[in-house]
Parts: structure tokens; sequence; C-alpha cells
């Protein structure tokens, strides 16, 4: 059977901001244990980097910080260091490594160890040494993150990939024209009712979603030499014997009982003996077929008064304006509103300036409400994604001039991905250097922000119509000529998201 090998895909231009040291601190306050501090600097190592988007956007949003990045795919790492050249990091190195000989490499010891997509796609014995490199290698009270495919979801996938495999055994094509042949089989076999498509709806499910994903993501799914789903447990069992404890999920709604389950099940999981019972029970109802999971080291967790006080500290904002804010958020089988003054108030009061908790409780309009209370609807506020944790010194919006001839970027960064991703894929990663985040920005929306960087403002427009005549792409559009709607959209941009562009420091007025 002919397999596409790891070495010989390229992965994807995503930039996973779950993967931030703010945010995986503030998973780890969510659950009572320490975060690790960063003000005063602190080293990051990224297995498995990829083309190193991520390492390389957060080695900018935080230059005290020590990154590494580590993969053995050539391709990626000679990508991922010129990137880092061409954004002037030198913060961050890059290094070509085979993890099964990661141990004998002579690295050091990190804050925080990045395990993002590695752990399903390689073999016991590598997933072994991998966890002798975490276990030699992360810092007392340090950060590991983890994330891999999961069951029992994963069990009804599994069989896909092996129907791909058969059918694209013996192509001599590249992987992307095998993969695109495996989809087409499946798909094939979906439209026209398969049994194993009737008898398995999550299966005709993940076809439909998997459609709509980047084909190299889509190669790493169903044709890599070596994949596996894993219990919760195990992969639990394996980071305890590495000196690890389970922290939480870096899908925050998972970490809360009423959001991570229907109404019906909460009593069993309120019943579970230890977090593990809590998070096995949980994959199971959920049927989780994707886990992202953070583990602390060290057994020591924070009392209830160090934990409500590390808390109330840490400073929210939101990535969207109020016009754009959902108050209504689908978790699976679980919506939450955010509904009630205290919601309202905090959106609006968060979405022009970010503030902790302990800021908030001296506006009168929260004083009655108190602190716990205030907390407890930013943990919430938070679960939906919209309002993020930022750094300490996130600055409000102050003096933003929507109507500037002309704008710049200021990250190198944001220059960078946008020279080389632009009206490539869906959406991109840009990095918030005022909040110190990552946010998802559609690509109209970063077209729209480089046209402004590139033309004066009456020829913005013009700009857009043709970039996207270039890139043989259209805007869609209801009514008017293209022209008109390119137009009204680049008003509506300036209106409704140059602002929040603005406020996070993704953009600012040119000099």
């Amino acid at each position: 059977m002919s397999i596409v090998h790891a070495k010989d895909t390229p992965y994807t231009w995503g930039f996973y901001d779950e993967l931030n040291p703010i945010f995986l601190n503030y998973v780890c306050a969510l659950n009572g244990h320490h975060p690790v501090p960063i003000k005063d600097g602190f080293s990051y190592c990224d297995l498995g980097c990829g083309f190193g988007v991520t390492a390389n956007g957060l080695a900018q949003l935080f230059p005290q910080g020590k990154f590494t990045g580590i993969d053995f795919n050539e391709d990626h790492i000679a990508t991922a260091t010129e990137l880092a050249k061409d954004c002037g990091s030198t913060n961050i190195e890059f290094m070509t490594l085979d993890v099964n000989h990661i141990t004998d490499a002579e690295l050091p010891q990190y804050d925080f160890i990045i395990l993002h997509g590695v752990l399903s796609w390689v073999d016991p014995g590598t997933r072994e040494n991998i966890r002798q490199f975490v276990a030699d290698h992360i810092k007392d009270d340090g950060i590991v993150y983890v994330s891999y495919n999961s069951l029992p979801g994963w069990a009804a996938l599994a069989p896909l990939r092996d129907v791909v495999l058969t059918h694209t055994a013996g192509m001599t094509t590249d992987y992307l024209m095998k993969t695109q042949a495996g989809l087409d089989y499946l798909d094939f076999m979906a439209t026209n009712n398969a049994a194993f498509f009737v008898d398995n709806p999550p299966a005709r499910e993940f076809l439909a979603e998997i459609k709509t994903r980047d084909i190299e993501y889509v190669a790493h799914e169903l044709l890599i030499e070596f994949t596996k789903a894993y219990y919760f447990h195990q992969v639990a069992a394996e980071y305890r014997s590495a000196g690890l404890s389970y922290s939480g999920n870096a899908d925050l709604y998972l970490n809360f009982i009423d959001l991570a389950v229907p109404a019906e099940f909460r009593e069993i999981l309120l019943k579970a003996t230890s977090r593990f019972e809590f998070e096995s029970r949980g994959d199971f109802i959920r049927n989780q077929r994707f886990r992202k999971d953070v583990y602390k080291n060290s057994r020591k967790t924070m009392s209830e008064e160090e934990q409500l006080e590390t808390l109330s500290h840490i400073v929210f904002g939101t990535s969207c304006m109020v016009p754009e804010f959902q108050t209504s958020v689908a978790f699976g089988d679980v919506e939450l509103k955010y509904a009630g003054d205290v919601f309202t108030g905090l959106i609006e009061v968060l979405s022009t300036t970010p503030k902790c908790a302990a800021e908030l409780v001296q506006m009168d309009q929260f004083k009655a409400y108190g602190l716990d209370l205030v907390i407890d609807a930013l943990k919430f506020l938070s679960a939906g994604g919209q309002v993020v944790p930022m750094r300490e010194n996130a600055n409000g919006r102050t003096d933003l001039d929507i109507d500037a001839d002309r704008y710049s970027i200021p990250a190198s960064f944001n220059v960078q991905l946008l020279k080389r991703r632009l009206l490539q894929q869906d959406a991109l990663g840009l990095i918030a250097p005022k909040a110190g985040v990552g946010i998802s920005v559609s690509m109209a929306d970063a077209l729209f922000a480089l046209c402004l960087v590139e033309a004066n403002k009456d020829e913005v427009p013009n700009w857009v119509f043709q970039r996207l005549l270039e890139a043989r792409q259209e805007l869609q559009f209801e009514g008017g000529t293209e022209t008109e709607a390119i137009a009204a959209a680049v008003e509506k941009f300036r209106a409704t998201r140059l602002p929040k562009f603005l406020e996070l420091g993704i953009l600012e007025p040119a000099e």
C-alpha cells in the first residue's frame, strides 16, 4: 500500500492563539494552578512547529521570551527560519531534529513546551521519546500543551482513512492529488448513501467539514503513514508518569460543567470522583474526537484566595465591536446566551477598554455585583471566544482615527504573513501588538486592511478591485455593480472593523 510520509507533506499556515503563554496561563488559573511568570522573560519550545507561523507570531508579541521551534521536516524549518529573518526577530531559533533523536540533543529546559498535533501522527516508540523529552526539559512549574485525535469520537472516523488509503494505493500522483482523489471517492460514497455513512452520521459530518478545509490539512488527516487516536486517560497517564498534573482544556467551555455537557448529564459529571473520571465521562457524552490538554509540571495548586486574586487581575478585552458581538454561542448541544445587565455592561466596556475584574468592580455599574460574580461572568464570556485574556498593559481606545488618508502595519510579522498568504486561505491569524494576542481575521478584512496601507483613502476600492483581479477572485455581493459593492464593503470595514484593528495595534495611521 502506498502511503504519504509526514516529511513529504507540508503543514498548514494556521496561527493558533491557544498556544499563547497568556492563554495557557489563563487555563491554568481557571483550574487552580499557578501561572508561569512571563513579564521578565520565559523560554518556549514548539515541538512539531510546522512552518513556524505561531512561534514567529508569538516571538514578536513577546520580545522578552526566548522561542525554539523544532520539526523534522526540512522544508518546514527552512520556511520558518526565513519568516523569522524577514520579521527581523532575534529571539527565536528553528532547528531540524528527528524526534526519535531529540533526547540526545543538547537543549535547555523550557517554561512552555507545545505538542500541537503531534501525538496522533507518530508511532508508539516516537511518542515515548517525546514523553521523555518533556519529562527532561520542562521546568519546575512549567506548562505543557498536548493536542491529539481522541476517542471515542475518532472511532467512527478511522475507517474513512483506511478507505482513502486503499483507494489511492499505487497512485503515482503527488500527495495533493491523492488527497483530492480520496475526498472525491468518499464524497461519492456519502452522496450515494453507502451504508457506512447512513449508519454513522458523524462520519458524514466529518466529511462535510474537511471538504471545506485546506487540502494540506486534509492530507495530514487522511494520508499520513501513522495515525492513532487516544482516550484521555491514556495520554494523561503517560504525562503523569513524566511528573505532570492535568490542569484543564484549551477549549475553555470544557472546563465548566454547565457548558461541557447538556443539562441531563451534569449530575453524572458532578458525581465524578476525580478530574480523570470527569474528563472521560465528558468525552463519552460529547463523543469527543479532538482534545487540547494543558498540563502543569507541579502537584501544587492555589488556595481559593490565591486563585481569586490571580483571576481578578487577568485583563480581558474583545476581538470585535459591540454590534458584531454574538450574544448567543453554541457549544455542541449546549447554548449559552449572554443575557442580563452584567453581560451587557461587560461587553460594552471591554469592547473599547480592556480591563481586569479588580478594575471593573470599582466602576459604578459593577460595584453591586461584587468581585466573585464579575469573575464568573468573565469566565463565561471568555468561553465564547469573543472576550479574550490580554497582556497586563493592554491599552483601550485613544484617538482612533478611522478617517486617516492612509495607514501602516506596525508588526512585521503581519506584513510578512500578508505577503505570503493573502487570498490563499479563508482567514489569517494576525497578531495584535497592543493586546498581546493573535486574532483570526477573514480574508476580506485582511485584504481591506492591506489596501488601506497601500492606497490613499479615495483609491482603496480600486486597489481592492485590482488585487482581486490579479488573484482571479471576486467579491460576492447582491445588487449593484462590483465596483459599488467593493466600495460599500470597504466603508463597512472602516465602520465596523477598523476601530478594533486600531485598538489592537494591527493598523495605525501612517505618519
